[in-house]
């Protein structure tokens, strides 16, 4: 945009002073899709990511799966080799390549909820709703100068009105990253933008877990892994976060 020209500066304060009076619409939505998962007492989700070369076109470097569950006061997310899962009191991630399980201690209850919603207006300063029918399309877009603290300049989220559930998300990477070309095999630098798809099942039986199930706390309050991981290596982040 040239700053020179009178004309789009005027546009372009225009634009910023709407998308500002539309926040509170923003966090409505993000509130009421916080407030939806965290309501549901079990829940399953599959995903689909996908990655795409530059900001625009099809043209895709990268495809894999995970998935994203709740029952009761414990979730679960599973990408690609690693598992991590969310008690009130501790997270666990269980990496199958590497053999090696993380503990890290939580001082304070945590929410369990896809999305760390909270923290989207407060980096994300310029938002704004796109009525897309039976969806609300929240965008959300940082200035540049949180660009160095922030992995996405932008941020698509896909809301369905009737539960507020989130059906996509779109992240535009901050920085340029590499990319395999498939002809020569030689990396490239480009932009980059990831699309995540969820599919969710509400009615599914999901078999409870517990932080017991993993870690066993002994009488001097040292931890160690239960016997089924005797293979893995324990790393206790809780040591280093003290």
């Amino acid at each position: 945009m040239n700053k020179n020209y009178i004309a789009i500066t005027i546009i372009f304060q225009l634009l910023t002073l709407s998308v500002s009076s539309q926040e509170k619409s923003v966090k409505q939505i993000l509130d009421g899709v916080s407030n939806s998962y965290l309501s549901k007492e079990q829940y399953l989700v599959n995903m689909t990511f996908t990655m795409y070369r530059g900001v625009t076109g099809n043209t895709i470097s990268e495809s894999y799966t995970g998935t994203m569950q709740k029952k009761g006061a414990t979730s679960k997310n599973q990408v690609l080799d690693t598992e991590i899962y969310l008690f009130p009191s501790a997270s666990v991630a269980i990496n199958s390549t590497t053999k090696t399980i993380t503990y890290t201690g939580l001082s304070n209850p945590q929410k369990n909820t896809p999305i760390d919603l909270s923290i989207l207006l407060k980096y994300y300063q310029k938002s704004q709703i796109i009525d897309k029918g039976s969806q609300w399309l929240c965008e959300m877009v940082t200035e540049q100068n949180t660009f160095n603290q922030l992995p996405y300049s932008k941020v698509l989220l896909y809301v369905n009105k009737d539960d507020y559930s989130v059906s996509k998300q779109v992240l535009y990477f901050t920085n340029l990253i590499p990319f395999k070309n498939k002809q020569n095999d030689e990396i490239e630098h480009d932009y980059g933008r990831l699309v995540i798809d969820l599919k969710h099942q509400w009615d599914v039986n999901i078999p409870a877990k517990k932080l017991n199930d993993f870690i066993v706390k002994k009488h001097d309050n040292k931890i160690q892994l239960q016997t089924k991981y005797a293979t893995y290596k324990l790393v206790d982040n809780t040591e280093y976060n003290n």
